[in-house]
C-alpha cells in the first residue's frame, strides 16, 4: 500500500511540475516582457523585400541589419543592401519616434520628417509587440547557442500592424489591403528570453502610394512580400549610448 501511495504522490508532483510550465501564449507574453525589462539588446538580422506591380514592374532586394537597442524605442543600426546594382551601407538611429540617417558618401547625418511604411516594416523593434501576436502554438524545442528554446509559431495581427504603420508613416487609408502575416519566436527555456524572431508579411498596395516616392505612384496595383529574421543577444549588456546625431554634419 505504501508503494502505491508513494507512486501516487510522485505522479501528483509530476503533474504539478508539468502544469507550472507556461503555455505558448503565456511564454510569448513573458518573453516580450523580459526582453523589454532587459533594457538593452544586440541585434543581428537579415531580410528581404519584393514589390511586383503592373506593366512588368518589379523591385526586390535583400538587406542585413546589425546594431544595438535600448528598449522600448531607441536603436542604432547599420543596414547593408544591394539595390538596382548599387551597394548601400547606411547607419541609422531610431530615437523616440524620430529617425536619423547617415549618408554613406558624405558622412552627414539627416533627420527624416517621417518614416515611410517600408521603413516601418523593416523596424527590428516594431514587431516585438504582444498585441500584434495571435494564435500561438509550439513547433519544437531546438537548441540555440547550446541552450534549449521553445520554438513558437503565431499569426500576426496585420490589420492592427497596418493601422499603426499608417499612423506613424502617414500612409493613405487606401494604400494597403489584404495584409497577411505569420511569425515565429524562439524563446529560451531557462530564462524566457527571446533569442530569435522571424516575421513574414504580404499585402496588396494600390499605386504604391506611401511606399515609394510620388513619381512611382502611377505604377498601379502591386503586391509586396517582406521577411525579417532577427537574432537577439547580449540581453541587458552594455551598449554605446544612443543619442541624436549632429544633423547636417
Amino acid at each position: 500500500m505504501l508503494v502505491f501511495r508513494t507512486a501516487a504522490v510522485l505522479v501528483a508532483l509530476l503533474l504539478v511540475a508539468c502544469s507550472s510550465e507556461p503555455t505558448a501564449s503565456q511564454l510569448t507574453t513573458k518573453g516580450i516582457a523580459n526582453l523589454t525589462s532587459a533594457k538593452t539588446v544586440h541585434l543581428d538580422g537579415t531580410g528581404s523585400l519584393a514589390l511586383k506591380g503592373q506593366n512588368a514592374f518589379s523591385l526586390a532586394f535583400e538587406f542585413k541589419l546589425s546594431g544595438d537597442a535600448e528598449l522600448p524605442n531607441k536603436a542604432r543600426m547599420n543596414v547593408q543592401m544591394n539595390l538596382l546594382g548599387m551597394a548601400f551601407d547606411v547607419d541609422t538611429i531610431m530615437l523616440d519616434g524620430r529617425e536619423y540617417t547617415k549618408d554613406g558618401a558624405t558622412g552627414i547625418w539627416s533627420e527624416g520628417t517621417e518614416a515611410s511604411p517600408v521603413q516601418s516594416l523593416m523596424d527590428p523593434l516594431g514587431h516585438i509587440d504582444a498585441s500584434l501576436i495571435r494564435d500561438v502554438v509550439e513547433v519544437d524545442r531546438p537548441e540555440i547557442d547550446g541552450r534549449k528554446t521553445r520554438h513558437l509559431r503565431y499569426r500576426a495581427d496585420t490589420t492592427k500592424m497596418i493601422e499603426e504603420m499608417r499612423r506613424s508613416a502617414g500612409a493613405t487609408a487606401q494604400a494597403v489591403s489584404d495584409p497577411q502575416g505569420t511569425g515565429e519566436l524562439w524563446i529560451r527555456i531557462d530564462d524566457s528570453q527571446i533569442v530569435r524572431q522571424l516575421v513574414k508579411l504580404t499585402m496588396d498596395v494600390d499605386g504604391l502610394a506611401g511606399l515609394l516616392p510620388a513619381s512611382a505612384s502611377n505604377i498601379g496595383r502591386a503586391s509586396l512580400e517582406m521577411s525579417l529574421d532577427m537574432r537577439f543577444s547580449n540581453h541587458g549588456g552594455a551598449v554605446p549610448r544612443i543619442t541624436a546625431p549632429p544633423v547636417g554634419r
